[in-house]
């Protein structure tokens, strides 16, 4: 009996084993896999925007003919020279900062971004997810360029000028409005569109329209073409975007406009457009301590009225101005008084407060104190 076990095991083992291996499989249901939905983009936009942005592109159009031209790989090589240090000095760090100082930065309330101009470049990096970017500024709206219909030397010209264009930018981190002006004539870059655009394929972005747009007497914005004839437009442009997900897409606004007293009197449609924003984040950079004084108070009211939070650096409102009862306030940085550009400036009470030993540092370059240490931000959070 002790022999024939072990043998009967060794054959039931077997058995077992044969049986298993011929057995028939269950069919096994099919998984589809489903695929991320993609938005539709304006691929001949995209790719122009690409292409003066020195990015990867399309080939679309004339522009499979022209991203060979030995001087557009020299202003690819430049612009990705350009990016990755102002990413490696400042980009990286402002978000880092964003993420530990910032309240629902990534929400898609609105990012109101007066005297911005056409930089959606920062306001992006801050606020990445905002449903709608409204930035104005006195550029002009332009238009992307006819590259098609240019020869060799006009398209060299004009990645030249898109290069001299965002030399403050690189430099300073925001735009000088009399050199952008002079930047952005139609001889050369032609506008804020063409910045705009390529900032956002920068930031990793695909244009997904591209649209002139006009606020009209009533308060509301229509396409430009719409709007043909008719007297007190406020002129425009909506750039719709989305990332490589497809999963949101955002836009961005940009009027070419007179945000003073005086001129917001006499344009009744822009103020309706102001007044029916839904409630934002307010972001205000090297804005010329223009809302200090009393000669900017109506757009400064509407900033205080709209904002869930205001970040700004001590160039937007005042110290002063904000009710402490409110608005809770967080201050950054390194506070020192404005150089002779704006000497009448003396906030001697946020200089009071920046005594506070306990403050952080801002660990990045942002606004006129560019060549200094003292780089200050306020962020106010409405109680």
């Amino acid at each position: 009996m002790s022999v024939l076990r072990p043998f009967f095991l060794i054959i039931l083992t077997t058995f077992l084993s044969v049986s298993c291996n011929n057995s028939t499989p269950k069919s096994v249901p099919e998984v589809k896999i489903r695929e991320p939905y993609r938005v539709p983009y304006d691929t001949l936009t995209d790719d122009l925007a690409g292409f003066i942005s020195g990015t990867v592109h399309g080939k679309s159009g004339c522009i499979a003919a022209l991203d060979t031209l030995s001087h557009w790989e020299k202003f690819s090589f430049t612009m990705d020279s350009g990016f990755s240090e102002l990413d490696t000095s400042r980009f990286i760090k402002m978000n880092k900062w964003a993420d530990d100082e910032l309240e629902n930065r990534y929400d898609s309330t609105t990012l109101f971004y007066p005297f911005g101009g056409p930089d959606i470049l920062n306001a992006n990096i801050f606020y990445p997810n905002a449903k709608e970017y409204i930035l104005f500024g006195l550029e002009p709206v332009g238009m992307l360029p006819d590259l098609c219909n240019m020869t060799t030397d006009q398209v060299n010209k004009y990645l030249d000028d898109v290069w001299y264009s965002l030399k403050d930018i690189f430099k300073r981190s925001y735009f000088i409005t009399g050199n952008m002006i002079d930047a952005l004539k139609k001889n050369s870059v032609n506008g804020a569109i063409p910045v705009m655009s390529l900032f956002l394929k920068r930031n990793g972005y695909h244009i997904v329209s591209l649209n002139h747009i006009g606020v009209d007497s009533t308060g509301k914005w229509q396409k430009a073409d719409l709007l043909a004839g008719k007297k007190g437009i406020t002129k425009g442009v909506r750039i719709e975007f989305a990332g490589d997900t497809g999963k949101q897409v955002q836009s961005v606004f940009f009027f070419q406009t007179d945000i003073s007293d005086e001129a917001l009197k006499k344009n009744q449609g822009f103020r309706k457009y102001l007044s029916g924003l839904n409630n934002c984040h307010t972001y205000i950079k090297a804005a010329s301590y223009l809302m200090h004084g009393n000669d900017f108070s109506m757009i400064r009211n509407f900033v205080f009225e709209k904002s869930k939070t205001i970040l700004q650096d001590d160039s937007g409102i005042a110290y002063k101005l904000f009710d402490k009862n409110k608005w809770d306030i967080h201050l950054y940085g390194r506070y020192q008084r404005p150089g002779k550009e704006f000497s009448w400036i003396n906030e001697t009470d946020l200089a009071q407060a920046y005594q506070d030993t306990s403050i952080n540092p801002v660990p990045f370059t942002l606004g006129y104190n560019w060549r200094t240490t003292a780089i200050n931000l306020l962020y106010a959070v409405r109680k």
